[in-house]
């Protein structure tokens, strides 16, 4: 099979190998997927590009999430069929070989029936980025008539969580640093109110658009850097969902504060859901994307050939939407 990987970690220029390498066959309780495309998440790259840690495994085909169709069941798999179309999460988690590659075998529990209504280049999105959007609105408890705030809804995971939320019957407030380009696609995913970033008065435009009380629920991509404002503009009993740390890798919170309006905060690191809460999340997810005009944002698609253009390009364009590779 034709597959892209490193053997050792650099610069996506110097390290990605595009070349022939032997097809896997599934193990008992594993699926084949023939691979047609292959998501790139910032920890394909942020691991790629780490030179200061040893690699897990002597080389690694990269890429956690994918889409394409069943090749092939080992012993025990029950639930699927050949030729069935599927998405995979969690490929390269603790694992050599991702889904930048022609085929992945994997435990079954990783491979999820794709609804009719999605294409294979939306597929490979429904991993890590849907998954850690929806799994942040899941801890926010129930959303109907409940306020929510979005800082970072023009990012992957941002952009699921708000289209989640509105779903889920909530009104979403988000703010962009972006423009009024920016602006326009947020409210045409479902924001209710978008607020500018750069707005030195943020705080008071925040708390008025979500009325006296503050908002209910805050997602934050970043919340080592917006913790002081999101104490402030919460309500009694809200709750924080954090699933980033852009800025630093640390924060302080004000116990008192916190304490005393009962705020609860919550960590969403998708890799390591219990079964019981993968099941959920998949099957939300699909449930959603099937009978919901859910937004899919591709920055680019490129072929696996390319694999190393592609690295660069959603490295340093991110915020664009999702980079993705079509096999």
């Amino acid at each position: 099979m034709r597959a892209g990987w490193y053997d050792r970690p650099g610069p996506a220029s110097e390290v990605i190998t595009v070349g022939q390498m032997s097809s896997p066959a599934p193990n008992p309780g594993e699926v084949l997927v023939r691979v047609h495309a292959s998501g790139i998440n910032p920890s394909d790259y942020k691991r790629r590009g780490n030179t200061k840690a040893a690699l897990e495994f002597p080389r690694i085909i990269p890429h956690s999430d994918g889409s394409g169709v069943v090749a092939a069941l080992g012993a025990g798999v029950q639930g699927l069929r050949e030729g069935d179309r599927v998405w995979v999460y969690n490929a390269q988690w603790r694992r050599p070989f991702g889904t930048a590659a022609e085929f992945v075998s994997l435990p079954a529990r990783q491979v999820k029936l794709l609804p009719g209504n999605v294409n294979f280049v939306e597929g490979a999105c429904l991993g890590i980025p849907a998954m850690t959007g929806f799994r942040a609105v899941q801890l926010c408890g129930p959303m109907r008539g409940r306020t929510v705030y979005i800082p970072g809804a023009t990012g992957r995971v941002g952009a699921y969580a708000l289209q989640f939320a509105k779903l889920a019957g909530a009104r979403v407030i988000v703010s962009t640093g972006s423009g009024s380009s920016s602006a326009e696609e947020l409210k045409a995913l479902g924001a209710d109110t978008v607020l500018d970033r750069n707005n030195p008065d943020l705080e008071t435009a925040l708390m008025s658009a979500a009325g006296r009380s503050g908002v209910d629920a805050i997602i934050d991509v970043n919340l080592a850097q917006n913790i002081d404002m999101d104490e402030r503009v919460i309500a009694e009993n809200g709750v924080i969902v954090s699933f980033g740390a852009a800025s630093r890798p640390s924060l302080r919170i004000s116990l008192s504060g916190r304490r005393a309006r009962n705020i609860s905060f919550h960590f969403v690191f998708v890799y390591l859901l219990t079964p019981e809460q993968a099941v959920s999340v998949c099957e939300s997810i699909t449930d959603a994307v099937s009978s919901s005009e859910i937004r899919h944002r591709i920055a680019r698609t490129f072929p696996l050939d390319e694999l190393a253009r592609a690295h660069d390009f959603a490295e340093h364009s991110s915020a664009k939407g999702h980079v993705v590779i079509e096999i």
